[in-house]
């Protein structure tokens, strides 16, 4: 299910493999498409991509244009307050069914969690007071937030991947050229209905499939069973055509989706995962950072506007060198530069919130009032079942002194 390139110019000659990977993430996994455009024999892309690709275990999903959608990307960390901390995964759980976040991951070695929503536009400044009305009632015991105009994927840098083996070939004496992203900016918001918003989410989940087996996923799921030339027509007039998807995804890091819960599984420790933040950066600083944190093939993600973020997976046996590229690269910041490391046991990541767009209205939702009288109702839930708790332990340990 491809979208259709701006150009077929691919840039100075790559490996055929490198340039299969490339044309992968621009497109997606249309082995025909792919043969005619690289000149490539079809049987050959074929067997690099089922035997180097996915036998190899890489997930590919879809980059949504969020942008388009009408979402920014919102950063926060937090850190739970007592008795919370140990209903973490329950409370991000609740916050991606009712307010649009779309990952969270624990930080070492602080023990707080960096949290990512996707929210729309016109409820930016509501989320932002729903966010401190829970610390407030007690749930955070603090809240960071920081702010950004743009956030965009950074592709996989294939060229210096060794897909036989599985490892990295970069030298870090070495600069590698600037990588090509998602682009930057606000485009125009498009329309779209539900329908378009399920084909979104699966195909985030996995792209690989085929048109037939995501309508049979949507009938599983979302007990919706979508005439075939009807998802057909959606997926042409409305995914294509107004460019929702902003290309794909190779998941390079040893992580999948669960098809089934939606929901990022962590199944290798090749890599270890670190977000960088810098506080208030000047034009001139952003300008900057964008073109350092680009030296390398490992940058993820980055998002930038009146702070500076970005996300590294940098292989473990290449710890070293990338503890001292960051140091040599935020040093100058002081201390609105921070650095941490993931706690890959304890992270998930999570579709587009389709669940909080009305059909009816072709509006994304969000009842403020409503939302925090649920988040009221849990935190007294949590703060019962530990009185409880402490209560339970107190007898037994009253009964054991007799």
């Amino acid at each position: 299910m491809p979208i259709e390139p701006s150009g077929k110019n691919l840039g100075s000659p790559l490996p055929e493999m490198a340039q299969m990977v490339k044309l992968i993430m621009k497109l997606g996994p249309d082995i025909d498409l792919i043969a005619r455009i690289s000149g490539q024999y079809k049987e050959t892309i074929r067997y690099r991509y089922k035997e180097k690709i996915l036998a190899k275990g890489f997930a590919i999903h879809a980059r949504l244009n969020f942008e388009g959608l009408g979402m920014q990307r919102m950063v926060l960390k937090v850190s739970l307050n007592g008795a919370f901390a140990r209903y973490a995964k329950e409370i991000f759980l609740a916050m991606n069914k009712l307010c649009y976040l779309i990952s969270f991951n624990q930080l070492l070695p602080e023990g707080n969690y960096m949290l990512q929503a996707s929210v729309p536009r016109e409820h930016k400044q509501p989320f932002i007071d729903l966010m401190n009305r829970l610390k407030e009632i007690g749930i955070f015991e603090s809240i960071e937030f920081y702010t950004f105009d743009w956030f965009r994927n950074v592709p996989m840098r294939p060229e210096f991947f060794d897909f036989d083996h599985g490892v990295w070939d970069f030298d870090w004496t070495k600069t590698a050229e600037s990588s090509e992203g998602d682009d930057a900016g606000a485009p125009e918001r498009f329309t779209f209905d539900k329908l378009d918003l399920l084909i979104l989410k699966e195909l985030q989940t996995d792209a690989t499939r085929s048109l037939s087996e995501i309508r049979e996923s949507i009938k599983t799921k979302n007990e919706l069973d979508v005439n075939y030339k009807t998802l057909a027509w959606h997926w042409t007039r409305h995914v294509q055509e107004k460019r929702m998807i902003k290309g794909y995804a190779l998941r390079w890091m040893g992580t999948t989706y669960d098809s089934d819960t939606e929901r990022v599984n962590h199944r290798q420790r090749k890599y270890i995962m670190i977000p960088v933040f810098v506080r208030g950066i000047t034009d001139a600083e952003r300008h900057d950072l964008i073109g350092q944190m680009k030296r390398t093939p490992f940058l993820w993600c980055e998002a930038a506007g009146e702070d500076y973020h970005a996300q590294f997976a940098f292989p473990v046996e290449m710890v070293n060198d990338a503890f001292a590229f960051l140091r040599d690269s935020l040093g100058r910041f002081g201390s609105r530069a921070t650095y941490s490391i993931f706690d890959q046991t304890n992270a998930l990541s999570f579709t587009v919130s389709y669940g909080m767009f009305d059909d009816s209205s072709r509006r994304w939702k969000f009842e403020g009032p409503e939302l925090l009288a649920r988040f009221e109702s849990l935190s007294a839930k949590i703060k019962e079942d530990t009185r409880q708790s402490r209560s339970r332990g107190s007898s037994r340990e009253s009964r054991s002194r007799r």
